[in-house]
């Protein structure tokens, strides 16, 4: 099942959602978008803050193993988290926002061309997945060029060929291109998926749903 939706009056969802296939965290406390999300995408939500900012999706990085963030991180927010994630694992890094510089699913990733060796190291050996650097439509800050699940994958639509050939090589995913929001082509701002559905940002036309159901596998 397929929403739009937009959070406190923008169509940027993806910076105040984080969602893997079967847990998610939402940024805000409302109700109506934790029920919107809870029955599109199937999965158990917990609503917080992490360090302190509602952008949730901008600064955490999960798959079904787990999810990270960085030390910053509050203890009362640690314990929400572990309400539907099974692990949670903390980094030391001057990187605080993770989900930014990291885009990945349950059999891959790519990180930020200049992240530290050392912190993908890390993340890949928690998350159980193989991370290599790289670009999205010469994108550095690739989880928010792209929208990768197990099914598929929504790429910035500048993406050249040999990006498009790594992610499916990493990600090992069928992949298209387009935009959300009437054409922005941060795509990872505006959708959030897994699996099981989706949620695009308010702004997001038709014509443009009908590219992202495609690139995810659902038609």
């Amino acid at each position: 099942m397929s929403k739009l939706l937009s959070i406190k009056g923008t169509p940027l969802i993806g910076l105040y959602i984080k969602v893997t296939e079967s847990s998610a965290v939402l940024g805000i406390n409302d109700v109506s978008v934790k029920e919107i999300i809870e029955e599109a995408l199937d999965v158990n939500v917990v609503v917080t803050t992490i360090s302190g900012s509602e952008l949730v999706g901008a600064l955490a990085v999960a798959n079904s193993s787990g999810i990270v963030v960085n030390e910053l991180v509050l203890r009362k927010e640690l314990d929400k988290l572990k309400k539907v994630f099974d692990k949670v694992y903390t980094v030391k890094s001057r990187i605080t926002c993770l989900g930014n510089v990291f885009c990945v699913n349950d059999k891959g990733g790519l990180a930020h061309p200049e992240v530290d060796n050392r912190l993908i190291e890390k993340v890949s050996e928690f998350l159980d997945i193989d991370i290599i650097k790289g670009t999205i439509g010469g994108i550095k800050t690739v989880g928010m060029a792209a929208t990768v699940t197990n099914k598929g994958g929504l790429l910035n639509p500048n993406a050249n060929e040999w990006e498009i050939k790594k992610v499916k090589e990493v990600l090992k995913v069928n992949v298209g291109l387009g935009t959300v929001n009437f054409g922005s082509d941060m795509v990872g701002t505006g959708l959030v998926a897994n699996s099981k559905g989706y949620i695009a940002g308010e702004d997001t036309t038709g014509f443009e749903l009908g590219v992202v159901e495609e690139a995810l596998g659902f038609i």
